[in-house]
């Protein structure tokens, strides 16, 4: 989803939308806008994110927070407006239009459900962020080892509730791209939808690797944490 929605999206809609002056002209730009605003939004939380891991910087990743809601807002935006906006909805009247519009209302939706679903998972990576950093560079005594577990059983907590919100977006996402068939769309769509294709499957397969909360935690941390 990262470079599919690129020039070649504003050119779909300027295709696809030309059957009015104006206004209509002016929502379909504004459609496109919002997409591409939350589409390098969302692939600088993801680099930031990337980032942040190597460097243990929570710094990092509350700026990547951040930028994934601004992408959340962006793409929900940017669907409500392809859905609902009168001058669109005239536009959606054409059969081949009203597919095609109906698809980038539901790519934004998808955009903005993995937000949220990025939103989610920053919650406890700063955190564990956070833990590592105040231990990072020292020699664990007994008793750190001790409250470094206390915090972590803390951060599982909230890691199982983060999971659940992954998963619930995971789940939207896929529902919104279950309500879309791509063999009539435009070029540019179909490429986008591969793209979106691709990027739920990585989702769904690490997500899977993130149901074992100690584990991950315990990976992250450098320490087991007990079952």
């Amino acid at each position: 989803m990262r470079s599919r929605l690129g020039c070649s999206a504003i050119i779909a809609l300027v295709l696809l939308l030309v059957v009015a002056v104006g206004y209509t002209g002016y929502a379909g730009t504004t459609v496109y806008q919002q997409l591409d605003s939350g589409r390098q939004e969302l692939v600088t939380a993801q680099a930031g994110m990337s980032a942040a891991a190597q460097s243990v910087d929570p710094a990092q990743l509350r700026v990547s927070a951040d930028q994934l809601r601004q992408a959340e807002r962006d793409f929900s935006d940017a669907g409500r407006r392809a859905r609902n906006d009168p001058a669109l909805r005239l536009a959606g009247g054409i059969p081949a239009a009203g597919r095609n519009l109906d698809a980038i209302a539901h790519l934004a939706f998808i955009g903005a459900d993995m937000s949220r679903a990025g939103e989610a998972a920053t919650v406890v990576a700063i955190q564990v962020a956070e833990l590592r950093q105040q231990y990072a560079g020292r020699t664990l005594t007994p008793a750190d080892l001790q409250i470094v577990l206390q915090q972590a059983q803390g951060i599982a907590r909230d890691y199982s509730a983060s999971t659940q919100a992954i998963g619930q977006q995971l789940r939207a996402a896929h529902a919104e791209r279950a309500q879309v068939t791509t063999t009539d769309l435009a070029g540019p769509l179909k490429d986008a939808y591969n793209a979106v294709d691709r990027a739920l499957a990585q989702a769904d397969t690490a997500f899977l690797r993130f149901q074992d909360v100690r584990q991950v935690l315990s990976d992250f941390l450098g320490v087991r944490l007990p079952a």
